[in-house]
C-alpha cells in the first residue's frame, strides 16, 4: 500500500476564487459544540435537555484532551482515504489515554445512572476496551455496548480530529461526485451538510463527518446520496404546524431525494448562526420523525444518536 506524508509546507498556489474541496476541523471544534450544546439544552423543552447537558460537559472534556496531548500522524494512504479508515476496527494509538481523560474529566457532573456507567468503564481492562472499540468501529456491537457508545465515539473523535487538524487541503485528493456521501479522510458517511456564512465560502454546502469533524464540498442541486439532480426536496418543520418548535428548526431541513427515497439533514448558517451537524442533529429529531413517516430513509448516524429497537435510548 502506497503512503505519503504530510507537507507542512507544500501549499499549492491557488486561484483568487479557489473554493477548497475540503476543509479542516478547527482547532476549538469541541469547545463550539459544548457552547452550542448548552444553548441547545437551554432551547428544549422535554427531557431530552438532560443528555444534550451531559453532551456539553463531554465535550467539553474531548477539547480538553485534544489540548493536552500529542497525536503523531500516522502514515497517510492513497487510497480511498487519507487516514486510517474506522471501519478497518484498528483501535487508534493514543485512544485509551482519552477515553480515560473524558471518563475522568466528567466525575462528579453527572447524574447516578451515568456516573455507575462510567465506573464499569473505568474498571475495563486495557484488552476489553479493545475489543469494546473494535465492535463499535466495525458496527459489531452487543445490546450491552449501547451506554458505553458515546464515551468510546468522544475518544475516537478526539484522535481521528487531531490527526485531520495536521493535514492540509492539498493532503486530501477531491472525491468524485458520486462518492461524496463519505468522508475523503477517515471513510466515515456524513452525519449531515451545513451551507456556510463564511464571507468567501457565502452559500456553499458542506458535508461534514461526525468522527474527524472534517467538511467537503458537495454540489447543492445533486442527492449527495445517489446523484439525482432532478428529484430533490427541502423539507422542514414549520412553526405554524408546530408552535413551540425549537429555534434549532428554523435552520434545519432535510434534503430528500425522490430518486432513492433517502434523506440527510441540512442546517443554514445564516438562519442559526454557530448551527453544528453533530449538536444541531439531536435538537431536531422532530424532522427526523417528520420524514420518515414520510417515507424516507436517514441518511448519516450520528455517534451520540443511540437507536435501540426504534427507540433514543437515555442516559
Amino acid at each position: 500500500m502506497n503512503t505519503r506524508s504530510a507537507r507542512p509546507d507544500g501549499k499549492i498556489q491557488k486561484g483568487l476564487f479557489h473554493t477548497p474541496f475540503w476543509l479542516a476541523p478547527e482547532k476549538d471544534i469541541f469547545a463550539s459544540r459544548a457552547v452550542r450544546f448548552k444553548e441547545l439544552e437551554q432551547e428544549d423543552g422535554s427531557g431530552w435537555s438532560s443528555y444534550l447537558s451531559l453532551l456539553s460537559v463531554i465535550c467539553e472534556a474531548q477539547q480538553a484532551a485534544f489540548n493536552r496531548h500529542t497525536f503523531p500522524l500516522p502514515p497517510l494512504y492513497r487510497g480511498q482515504t487519507v487516514l486510517p479508515a474506522a471501519a478497518q476496527g484498528e483501535v487508534p494509538d493514543g485512544f485509551l489515554t482519552v477515553f480515560t481523560d473524558l471518563l475522568n474529566a466528567t466525575d462528579g457532573q453527572t447524574n447516578a445512572a451515568v456516573a455507575a456507567e462510567t465506573a464499569k468503564l473505568k474498571a475495563l481492562t486495557a484488552a476489553e476496551a479493545a475489543a469494546l472499540v473494535r465492535r463499535i468501529l466495525t458496527q459489531q456491537t452487543e445490546p450491552s455496548d449501547r451506554a458505553a457508545e458515546i464515551w468510546v465515539q468522544a475518544a475516537l473523535q478526539v484522535v481521528w480530529t487531531a490527526w485531520a487538524a495536521q493535514l492540509s487541503e492539498d493532503d486530501v485528493p477531491t472525491a468524485e461526485n458520486s462518492d461524496r456521501i463519505f468522508c475523503p479522510c477517515c471513510g466515515t458517511e456524513a452525519v449531515g451538510s451545513v451551507i456556510l456564512i463564511r464571507s468567501d465560502l457565502t452559500g456553499f454546502r458542506y458535508m461534514h463527518c461526525p468522527l474527524c469533524n472534517s467538511r467537503w464540498n458537495a454540489l447543492r442541486a445533486k442527492c449527495p446520496t445517489c446523484g439525482d439532480a432532478g428529484g430533490m426536496r427541502l423539507q422542514q418543520v414549520e412553526e405554524k404546524s408546530a408552535p413551540h418548535l425549537a429555534p434549532a428548526y428554523s435552520a434545519a431541513h432535510a434534503e430528500s431525494c425522490e430518486s432513492c427515497h433517502t434523506y440527510r439533514k441540512l442546517y443554514r448558517q445564516d438562519k442559526q448562526q454557530y448551527a453544528d451537524p453533530v449538536a444541531d442533529d439531536l435538537a431536531t429529531l422532530g424532522l427526523d420523525i417528520a420524514v420518515g413517516e414520510a417515507g424516507y430513509e436517514r441518511g448519516g448516524a450520528n455517534p451520540f444518536l443511540l437507536i435501540d429497537d426504534g427507540s433514543c435510548v437515555q442516559i
